[in-house]
């Protein structure tokens, strides 16, 4: 899954540091992140500061990624073997940007895909970046907020608020009948792949009370035995997600909730589609299902 980084692990701890020229920047926009054109590589401090405009754009320190002291190096990561620390830039406005010859802009999620840590770093940079576009005044009096030195939080100087990083929690349901496994698919357009039911965890209810809730509001199922399988960061769209399995209680006929899916199927455990890649914890689930491990 896309959290399942090693011989890497992430370190979220903030760090009031500046970036060294040897540093990695996680630049984004609306139209994706910033890579090298020929490569899957981030641009260092250095090669960012000598093309970027310097008037409205800002880097601050995000995370580390730390290689496990077990684990073999590679001769060519030269310093960076143990260590690589990322800057997010952050611009007062995206107004006239243009991407310097030789490198281009990627979606976060189109780098699912790709071999580790990358696509984690991409996913919780847009988690970041899109937290501290969404905070720059104070929600409470209205006052323009100001970066803590301390903590990854938003200071407003007028009322005292504290803002820190919001995280939605989700909750992701494999709904089995023996060896049936319940698929969904989206009801919004691009949507073409089968997943499991999910939704978001409500206020006052717990993770467990969500899943019965979410499976009964889009499919008119219900469910027993719920077991908790796992969890992941899905920076994304800003969620944790909460894995369980569950099995069918009483009748298997579908009530779909169409505003919100298209489709929901009972399908075989030898006839389960193959999964695009294993980034999410829902394609992990699938695949664990269709080897008899769930």
């Amino acid at each position: 899954m896309i959290q399942d980084i090693a011989p890497w692990r992430l370190d979220n701890a903030f760090l009031p540091i500046e970036p060294d020229v040897r540093d990695l920047v996680l630049d984004l926009t609306a139209e994706g992140i910033l890579l090298a054109e020929n490569e899957p590589r981030l641009p260092c401090v250095e090669e960012w500061r000598a093309w970027s405009p310097s008037d409205n754009t800002s880097l601050i320190y995000a995370f580390r990624v730390i290689r496990d002291e077990n684990a073999s190096c590679d001769e060519d990561e030269g310093s960076l073997a143990d260590e690589r620390r990322f800057f997010l830039a952050l611009r007062d406005s995206e107004a006239s940007l243009s991407v310097p010859e030789g490198w281009r802009r990627t979606p976060p999620s189109a780098l699912r895909p790709l071999p580790s840590p990358l696509p984690l770093a991409a996913a919780t940079a847009l988690h970041l970046s899109r937290w501290y576009d969404a905070r720059r005044f104070c929600g409470r009096c209205g006052s323009a907020l100001r970066r803590s030195e301390r903590e990854r939080a938003m200071l407003c100087p007028a009322c005292g608020n504290v803002e820190y990083p919001v995280i939605a929690p989700c909750v992701i349901v494999a709904v089995t009948d023996k060896d049936r496994l319940l698929l969904t698919r989206y009801a919004r357009a691009g949507a073409p792949r089968f997943v499991l039911v999910a939704g978001f965890v409500e206020i006052g209810e717990t993770a467990e009370q969500a899943a019965a809730r979410e499976v009964m509001e889009e499919t008119g199922l219900k469910i027993k035995r719920l077991r908790y399988v796992g969890s992941q960061p899905w920076g994304l769209s800003g969620t944790l997600a909460i894995g369980f399995t569950a099995e069918l209680d009483g009748s298997d006929r579908v009530c779909l909730d169409t505003s919100e899916l298209s489709e929901a199927v009972w399908v075989k455990r030898d006839a389960l589609p193959p999964c695009p890649d294993l980034s999410s914890l829902t394609m992990d689930m699938i695949l664990r299902f269709s080897r008899g491990e769930l």
